[in-house]
């Protein structure tokens, strides 16, 4: 006979779904420009895209697509301990599937394709980005002081150096294609990077304050 689990259990499994989801977002950034990278020319003989977005115009689509659809995803479900972060989070969650459905242009070599969309995708890949440079320089101090004193210092430095990181990238991205530096690879593969740490980081801090567990049983609730 099934019974239902009882309460420590059930906060266990819901601390245990939030750290699902952020190391689901932190892998799959991190492990999507090495598997673009190395399983591309296994797909196509032909030139392979100078970009990541560029991997949309390869037998790979589906990967990239799911990628961000799923990342997108799990952003918008992922809710936390303040509005504000919920709300960017949210942004961030729709901009980062509307990325995936509106194509950049085609890389040079490739099969034109029927619909792109690339100020489109611009756009939506640097609201991602903002706003979750934002989430990290505006809310993850909310739960630091949660942590012992000689750690918290060294968690609001990662967490403004990742914001600020997630800001500039994109403005990096767009100055090297508009000084028509062609492989933007390596700089949108950093972008990805930095969103990882974020969530790393934001799991680490969790398991030294368990603050997912304590704010389950109410108490305490972090400052606002």
């Amino acid at each position: 006979m099934n019974n239902p689990p009882n309460s420590e259990t059930l906060r266990t499994y819901i601390a245990k779904t939030y750290y699902a989801l952020r190391w689901g977002m932190a892998g799959i950034a991190f492990l999507l420009p090495f598997f673009l990278l190395f399983v591309g020319p296994l797909t196509d003989a032909g030139p392979q895209p100078d970009s990541i977005s560029g991997y949309y115009h390869t037998p790979l689509r589906d990967v990239f697509v799911g990628a961000l659809v799923t990342t997108g995803t799990f952003m918008v479900l992922y809710k936390i301990f303040t509005p504000l972060e919920n709300w960017l989070l949210n942004i961030a969650g729709v901009s980062a599937i509307l990325v995936a459905m509106l194509p950049c242009a085609v890389p040079e070599g490739r099969p034109p394709a029927e619909f792109t969309f690339p100020a489109g995708h611009a756009v939506f890949a640097i609201i991602t980005f903002v706003c979750i440079g934002l989430t990290a320089i505006l809310c993850a101090k909310k739960t630091v002081f949660l942590l012992p004193e000689d750690k918290q210092k060294i968690f609001r430095v990662t967490y403004r150096t990742i914001g600020w990181l997630m800001i500039l990238l994109p403005a990096v991205v767009g100055l090297f294609d508009w000084a028509g530096w062609v492989n933007l690879f390596w700089v949108e593969a950093a972008g990805l990077w930095v969103f990882s740490a974020y969530w790393i980081t934001k799991t680490i801090e969790f398991g030294i304050t368990g603050a997912e567990k304590q704010a389950i049983t109410g108490t305490p609730e972090p400052a606002v």
